[in-house]
């Protein structure tokens, strides 16, 4: 079966059996009547985001199983942030119902002819979906929560994730100096003798 996708995709191998292929956007839903129909990947795993802000698109990943849970595709398009529209495949597969209100939701992608983007966790949300990376968090938060202006425990996530990320890194090059030098005290190594 994959040697027969790879005759009209370009298929790449990501492990023994995961697979993924790249489409534009436009081919989208073609597609995937031709996997559904052709090579039998019918059940909808998930439906995956990555907000590549630098270029201005949304990586979105179908995770596809074929019938027989032999092999996995990830099916992988690209679409714009602003005005980001995807076709909808709730009448392929039922369960992208939910997954495309989550998408909606979370990352403001509209969905044409999906029967229920409406409010799914976030109720009467009308900030930036939070998960596109311009979205602060902090401000949100200290938006939403004026007590919490002027506390200690306030703190910036990106400028604490860096510290912790820059002590995780001390930490294991301090580990593996004192691993070497314990390994270098237990065996130590003979010089050899300058026969000149």
């Amino acid at each position: 079966m994959i040697e027969k996708l790879k005759t009209e995709f370009e298929v790449e191998q990501k492990s023994e059996i995961l697979y993924k292929i790249v489409i534009d956007i436009e081919n989208l839903e073609s597609t995937m009547l031709k996997l559904i129909n052709t090579y039998e990947y019918i059940t909808l795993d998930s439906i995956n985001c990555r907000d590549d802000i630098e270029d201005g698109k949304f990586c979105i990943t179908y995770i596809l199983q074929t019938s027989a849970r032999d092999h996995v595709l990830m099916l992988q398009t690209y679409i714009n942030r602003e005005d980001a529209t995807l076709p909808t495949m709730h009448t392929l597969f039922p369960q992208a119902e939910i997954m495309e209100r989550d998408l909606h939701e979370m990352f403001g992608i509209d969905f044409p002819g999906h029967p229920s983007l409406i409010d799914f966790v976030l109720e009467y949300w009308e900030e930036l979906p939070p998960l596109r990376r311009d979205f602060d968090t902090l401000e949100f938060v200290n938006k939403m929560n004026p007590f919490r202006d002027q506390r200690n425990d306030n703190l910036d996530v990106k400028v604490e994730m860096k510290k912790r990320r820059e002590e995780k890194k001390a930490k294991k090059a301090k580990a593996e100096a004192e691993a070497k030098a314990k390994a270098e005290k237990e065996n130590p190594t003979k010089e050899v003798p300058n026969n000149e």
